[in-house]
């Protein structure tokens, strides 16, 4: 672990030294208005925003885990992300990786009264290979399974624009109906006796409702406003049998479901300090649901954290520190707070501090169980323009109760850089 640990803590460092000392050529504001210009290290710099009603990005980099839990060491992230927004009648909004895809479609039909409209959505989850669930930090490789799911959707929303008035500040409200399917395979590792779900036709509802009203800067952070949401959702699945080690798990408990999340945002300035460099955030997420399991649950865990970053993405729990996706609670309450310093209009310092409250899965002397516990982290992470038209993120966090080795505590390292296509 030495020789991994040493060039990777020297890659920060150079990254985080040359966002500084190098001016950057990033021009992407696409979520302000005007035009930007300052004099930054004895240079001109003018930074033309795009047009905001036409986004293509895309992201990459990877989330380190240290000590690595499992194979989980070194995970990638990244997606393409594309929105339109040519009017008052039309949005499509997409977040493409190929294995992980959201997208959703909203027209004003002729016919429908005022700001309602006709919704199409598709969501996907097929990570072509088994995986392992986490338990104190080591893979249970003995209930590996491929699974996923495919739920293409329909629906009807509303959707109106909200103060301040910028893009992508929205009420909107969208019942959906999502027929779709989940797929399940014994993986290498599995268990004889332990026993795979049937692949199963599933119906979902889903009520989503999402509110914006957010000033952001020219890094896409919020400045000033609010943002809130929440989901819905009943599941039905047709064809569920008892599964699990010896067939466990009854097909009772999880046939039909139902789960709610939801998360409130706010950011502003500091108070009693005059200068707008210096911006207080922080976030709410909850969830709760009946008879949930590892197929239906939210996911929590650590990686990139948009914290009010884009209209759509904001819903997402992350829990710092945690690896991508690592827990799956039937109940979760995760707060944020963070403080972010600007010293130019292109560079950003946050530090934050954060706990999540949840249910995970345990080792005790009477098995593997969940229990609920308290799971409190720190973090810093760096935000600035980059070279080609960039963004850059570099973020550390430390967990102090995810369990690594044997004992409480856990890093986490992420590098992301993202640009416009």
């Amino acid at each position: 672990m030495k020789k991994t640990k040493q060039p990777l803590f020297r890659v920060f460092c150079l990254a985080a030294l040359m966002a500084f000392v190098c001016p950057p050529a990033w021009a992407g504001g696409n979520f302000t208005r005007g035009e930007w210009s300052a004099e930054v290290f004895g240079r001109k710099v003018t930074v033309r925003p795009g047009n905001p009603r036409y986004v293509s990005a895309w992201d990459a980099g990877f989330d380190l885990s240290e000590p690595p839990p499992g194979n989980y060491e070194i995970l990638p992230v990244g997606d393409v992300y594309i929105w339109r927004h040519p009017d008052s009648r039309s949005l499509f909004r997409a977040d493409l990786s190929g294995v992980w895809d959201d997208v959703f479609w909203a027209r004003r039909l002729k016919g429908l009264p005022g700001p309602f409209e006709g919704v199409l959505t598709f969501k996907n989850f097929t990570i072509p290979a088994a995986r392992s669930e986490l338990v104190d930090g080591e893979e249970l490789k003995s209930e590996a399974l491929l699974w996923g799911y495919v739920r293409p959707g329909f629906g009807i929303g509303y959707r109106r624009q909200v103060p301040p008035g910028h893009e992508s500040n929205m009420l909107a409200a969208d019942l959906i109906f999502e027929p779709g399917f989940l797929f399940f395979a014994r993986g290498s590792d599995t268990a004889d006796n332990f026993v795979a779900p049937r692949d199963t036709f599933e119906f979902r509802t889903r009520l989503e409702l999402r509110w914006d009203a957010l000033n952001r800067n020219l890094l896409r952070l919020p400045q000033k406003g609010y943002a809130a949401g929440a989901d819905l959702v009943y599941g039905y699945r047709a064809d569920w049998r008892d599964w699990g080690v010896n067939g466990a798990e009854a097909a009772g408990e999880g046939k039909t479901y139902a789960s709610f999340t939801g998360y409130f945002l706010a950011a502003g300035g500091v108070p009693w300090v005059k200068s707008k460099s210096q911006r207080l955030v922080g976030a709410i997420h909850a969830g709760s649901g009946y008879r949930l399991d590892r197929f239906s649950a939210a996911r929590v865990g650590g990686g990139p954290d948009p914290l009010g970053e884009e209209y759509g993405s904001t819903y997402l729990p992350v829990l710092p520190g945690a690896v991508i996706q690592e827990f799956f609670p039937e109940h979760y309450v995760l707060a944020t707070g963070e403080y972010r310093w600007q010293p130019f209009f292109f560079a950003c310092l946050g530090v934050d501090a954060s706990a999540g409250w949840l249910d995970r899965l345990r080792r005790t002397d009477a098995g593997i169980v969940k229990k609920n516990d308290l799971l409190p982290a720190v973090g810093v992470r760096l935000i600035t323009g980059f070279f080609f038209d960039t963004r850059l993120q570099i973020a550390y966090n430390y967990n102090f109760s995810v369990v690594r080795n044997g004992g409480y505590g856990g890093h986490e390292f992420l590098m992301e850089i993202s640009g416009n296509l």
